[in-house]
């Protein structure tokens, strides 16, 4: 007989395991179907109410901020609806000294008695809300906090006692445990993954409105704006830091509600607070807990954590962003890392809005200086159209101050004046022009035409009529001077000749005759070039006619050629192909040629090398006298062309000459609507240009 009865009990054992491995693996079956977080949570709640016999299941999320307990699934589904008050439980799990709390923490299964009503805030929210009940407390915890807590009550009389029912319920929440880290993982990772395209939208959004305006203040109050909506701080400043001065100038606040003369006198008495501290450094600060820190400035008595942000641009700090905020370590990771992107771009923002400011300035500035001067300022662009005209140009040229023509073809704006045709050649040659300019009015201007890539031509025009009417009248006392000092040097020259006839001087006093004589040479020199320079700047008449320009040089070259053997010096020519006939006066061409490549031959070392070069430009010839001798200092260049001006180095105080031929020279090129420019390097050599209109 008893050996019947264990047989049944041993039966009746086997049966009610079975039974409970066909509920868990019913219950694994059901809970592993999802892993977003509330629909686990749901599915857990009906697992459990199957597995362990109850009527009700309800499953919380404690609430970030408060700790307080959200209700998000239950079993059946229409408790939440049926019980509106389940659905938040405003008690904190952070209070350890509540006893149900306590042992959430200790046991993965806690037994809630009418009892605990009294001594616990849980438990007498569960009462409030469930009616009298009692039931299990099952907590799942990760890395020691609790991440969701279920209650189950109304177990059914067949579930088993406490004992058994306290064992079915932890191996169900040991099952629920792994699965749990996997919902958890993949809940934080849509969560972060929300929050990061969240992030790069709002950052895509703030891209296009930052690069649709230049205005500073506006930059200001959209970088604050986007802060304070990403990070839902309750309170925000932005200031601008001058690292020369060390000082910090406060642009924008949004929060406060204070007054500004009030809050700038709370950030002197502070020194600027934790934000000046961030500007300095240029390190990001996160204050958890503002109550701890003697450097805030306690403006909202609600605020209890702050976060500055450094705006660096090239490892320079030129603002900082502050944040307030309501809540104990109120910004996490993610605020700092989307406020720290968005500083970045608003560091761009800001740097080219403030050089915008101080390029408009200096567009001002130089508005008013080009005003106010006296001479003629007028930049054209690549495609001839008018960029910047000054009202002396518009004097100049008899415009109405009034109308605007920027923008109008200079060709227009040139029409019926000299102008034009200057700036015609100018465009044709392709080249820089300084040539004089007379007006019908008898003033006369001094043009220089300079072309620069990516502006066009800046033309610079000075009024030099006065400088004109007096370098006439030197002219006139020189031609005069100079045309009766001829007279008494033939007179003294013929003496000195009628002496060496008269008698055989002894070899001293030949060699004091000869010093007068070739003194008395190199004034005549000198005066007869003083006469054609006079006569040149009077107004010559050219007698043009068609020039084989490679005959000329060769004639020119030939002639100079014995005085470079004696140097030892090699002469090339090179012309061109295309270089045929230009119009030009024979003799005052071969003058200019003549000049410059002698000058290339007396300014060369021995056994140096000059070459000569002839090419096309466009309409134009462009002639090149190159030497390799000893060159000429940017300083001397800007005189070279002036008359009497020689170069004054030991090198060249032994080579004689009167200091006006070059002077002659460019009077002549520009007499023949041509231009002469140099190119020069000290130790490298010298290259004269002569550009001339074939036509």
């Amino acid at each position: 007989m008893s050996e019947n009865l264990n047989d049944l009990r041993t039966t009746h054992n086997l049966e009610v395991q079975i039974t409970q491995l066909s509920k868990l693996n019913d219950f694994l079956t059901a809970i592993c179907q999802n892993l977003e977080m509330d629909a686990f949570l749901g599915d857990l709640a009906g697992g459990i109410a199957a597995a362990a016999g109850c009527k009700r299941v309800a499953a919380f999320v404690p609430m970030a901020e408060s700790g307080g307990l959200r209700c998000v699934a239950s079993f059946p589904s229409e408790l939440k609806q049926e019980i509106p008050a389940l659905r938040e439980l405003s008690v904190s799990i952070f209070q350890a000294d509540d006893p149900v709390v306590s042992a959430l923490y200790q046991s993965p299964v806690s037994w809630i008695q009418t009892a605990d009503h009294e001594s616990s805030r849980i438990a007498a929210a569960l009462f409030a809300r469930l009616g009298e009940t009692s039931g299990a407390a099952l907590p799942l915890v990760q890395n020691n906090q609790i991440q969701a807590v279920l209650f189950a009550d109304q177990f059914l009389p067949d579930a088993g006692n406490q004992d058994s029912l306290t064992e079915t319920l932890r191996n169900l929440m040991q099952k629920t445990a792994i699965h749990f880290r996997n919902v958890q993982v993949h809940s934080n990772t849509v969560a972060e993954l929300a929050v990061k395209v969240q992030e790069q939208y709002i950052l895509h959004q703030i891209d296009i409105e930052l690069s649709d305006t230049i205005d500073l203040s506006h930059i200001f109050d959209m970088t604050l704006d986007w802060a304070l909506r990403f990070t839902n701080a309750q309170a925000a400043s932005l200031s601008l830091y001058d690292q020369e001065s060390d000082t910090l100038r406060f642009m924008v606040e949004y929060g406060y509600e204070i007054d500004r003369e009030r809050l700038e006198t709370l950030r002197r008495e502070y020194n600027g607070g934790i934000t000046y501290r961030v500007a300095r450094s240029g390190h990001v600060e996160i204050v958890p807990d503002v109550s701890m820190d003697k450097d805030f400035i306690r403006v909202h008595n609600s605020t209890q954590s702050q976060m500055s942000v450094p705006v660096m641009r090239e490892d320079r700090v030129v603002a900082v962003m502050s944040l307030e905020s309501k809540r104990l370590n109120g910004f996490a990771d993610h605020h700092q890392d989307f406020v720290e992107k968005l500083a970045s771009r608003a560091a761009v923002a800001i740097d080219n809005a403030r050089l915008y400011e101080e390029t408009e300035l200096e567009r001002q500035k130089l508005s008013y200086i080009l005003s106010s001067t006296a001479d003629v300022v007028i930049v054209v662009a690549l495609d001839n159209r008018i960029m910047l005209i000054n009202h002396a140009a518009l004097a100049m040229l008899r415009l109405y101050p009034q109308d605007n023509y920027v923008g109008r073809s200079a060709y227009n704006i040139f029409e019926n004046t000299p102008l034009v045709t200057v700036f015609q050649r100018a465009v044709k040659l392709g080249e820089n022009l300084i040539e004089e300019m007379k007006l019908p009015d008898e003033r006369t201007f001094y043009v220089n035409m300079t072309r620069h890539e990516g502006i066009g031509w800046i033309i610079v025009m000075h009024d030099i009529t006065p400088f004109k009417e007096m370098d006439q009248l030197k002219s006139e006392l020189i031609a005069t001077v100079s045309h009766d000092l001829k007279q008494p040097l033939s007179v003294m020259h013929g003496y000195t000749e009628l002496l060496t006839m008269q008698q055989f001087p002894t070899q001293q006093a030949g060699y004091f005759i000869g010093m007068i004589q070739r003194s008395i040479t190199n004034m005549r020199q000198l005066i007869d070039d003083l006469l054609d320079l006079a006569k040149i700047e009077s107004g010559i008449t050219l007698n043009l006619e068609a020039i084989n320009l490679s005959d000329i040089l060769t004639e020119c070259v030939e002639g100079i050629r014995p005085a470079a053997n004696e140097k030892k010096i090699t002469m090339l020519l090179q012309t061109a192909p295309n270089v045929t006939e230009i119009q030009a006066d024979r003799r005052r061409l071969a003058q200019i040629l003549n000049n410059l490549i002698g000058n290339a031959v007396k300014y060369t070392q021995p056994e140096g090398e000059v070459q000569v070069i002839a090419e096309a430009r466009g309409s134009a010839v462009r002639i090149s006298i190159q030497d390799n001798g000893m060159g000429i200092s940017p300083e001397d260049q800007a005189h070279i062309f002036e008359r009497f001006y020689r170069v004054r180095r030991p090198e060249t105080d032994s080579i004689e000459g009167t200091g006006l031929g070059l002077a002659i020279v460019k009077s002549l090129v520009e007499a023949h609507n041509g231009q002469i420019g140099i190119k020069s390097h000290l130790g490298e050599g010298t290259t004269f240009f002569v550009t001339l209109p074939m036509q």
